[in-house]
């Protein structure tokens, strides 16, 4: 697993989304603006998250962006997944993989444990526990 740029970019624009209200809604220029990210990709994230239903928008002159469930029920997996992030931590656990070794691998149950241990770890982060915790401050 390698987590990208469009994946860290989605999570922080989530987390802004999840600071805001429905009544206040977004827009991809401010989140890009305030980080200095490149507002187009933003707008490809944004719309990608909208189109996974995360996300949802309000066209007008107070439009934007805003969640489209309460922070406290969007996970970071589900963030991650929404915008195609593979979260499998090594290439033999995705069942389109084609290892030698897999019949006799000695550290593929290991691999499998730890890999449903994280994805737990994944669901259990909701945007609204990571916007509270002490422990994420720098």
């Amino acid at each position: 697993m390698n987590l990208t740029k469009k994946s860290s970019y989605g999570l922080i624009a989530t987390l802004e989304l999840a600071h805001a209200s429905e009544a206040a809604p977004q827009s991809a220029s401010s989140i890009a603006e305030q980080y200095s990210l490149p507002v187009s990709f933003i707008e490809k994230i944004l719309h990608e998250l909208r189109h996974a239903g995360l996300v949802r928008s309000k066209q007008g002159r107070t439009g934007g962006y805003f969640l489209a469930r309460p922070p406290q029920d969007i996970s970071v997996r589900d963030v991650l997944e929404a915008l195609g992030e593979s979260l499998d931590l090594v290439g033999c656990l995705n069942s389109a993989s084609h290892c030698g070794l897999t019949d006799c691998c000695p550290t593929q149950g290991a691999w499998r444990h730890i890999d449903t241990r994280f994805k737990r770890l994944l669901d259990s982060l909701s945007l609204q526990s990571l916007l509270h915790s002490e422990d994420l401050t720098p």
